[in-house]
């Protein structure tokens, strides 16, 4: 994993937009964060129910689990499983370890600032990095098993960039995060992806068929050799 570079390019941009989030760039989460909300109060219910939740674990997760098994099951490898669980972990480990290190106050408190001690951390977004690892991890293994014609891996592709992009939108409105909480978010979705394919590419591809019950088993039960 060392040597790919295009992991090695998020790496260093999440790196850089952690270290402007807590400089250079706060004036303009301010800036975001103090603009006029119209209509708020009608639309919020609204607006944590529905847009919100869409890039939220509890939508994102039976997505992503009902893609996996589906794949797994027809393809008869734990493949599809394994990068879906491996994902998931490689994300979730990244984004709180940096909430837990930065500790960034969270807007409700109009002060951006990193390190404030306070429960409540928003740096960087757990739903802008669901929105690029989840459904990006769906989108991928729909293409690696060709499970659809190449205009309908298009649309979700869109699907998805209007997902992270409205998701972006509803939580600077509800004060859930600052803006460049979401863009780091984002970035770190698209690192714990790259990772995930790294995985995928690293692991022999004859293996995790192999450890399919019943895959390749002759009429009498006994396994066959794989190669």
């Amino acid at each position: 994993m060392a040597s790919d570079k295009t992991a090695i390019l998020l790496a260093v941009v999440l790196v850089t937009m952690t270290v402007l989030s807590a400089g250079v760039l706060q004036p303009i989460d301010n800036l975001v964060n103090t603009l006029p909300r119209p209509f708020e109060a009608d639309i919020r219910e609204f607006l944590i129910l529905w847009p919100d939740t869409v890039a939220s674990r509890f939508v994102a997760l039976p997505v992503l689990g009902v893609v996996s098994l589906h794949l797994a099951y027809h393809h008869r490898s734990w493949r599809p499983i394994v990068l879906a669980g491996g994902g998931g972990f490689v994300m979730v480990c990244l984004v709180a370890t940096m909430k837990v290190v930065l500790a960034r106050s969270h807007p409700r408190t109009f002060d951006p600032s990193f390190f404030s001690g306070t429960g409540d951390v928003s740096f960087p977004s757990g739903h802008g990095a669901n929105a690029i690892l989840i459904y990006g991890l769906v989108l991928y293994m729909i293409v690696r098993y060709r499970a659809a014609r190449p205009h309908i891996v298009r649309r979700l592709a869109y699907c998805i960039a209007a997902i992270a992009v409205l998701q972006s939108m509803v939580s600077v409105y509800l004060h859930f995060h600052w803006f460049t909480d979401l863009v780091a978010g984002m970035i770190a979705g698209a690192l714990a992806l790259r990772l995930t394919m790294r995985l995928d590419e690293m692991i022999p591809e004859g293996r995790t068929a192999y450890w399919w019950p019943w895959y390749g088993r002759r009429a009498d039960g006994e396994p066959v050799e794989q190669p």
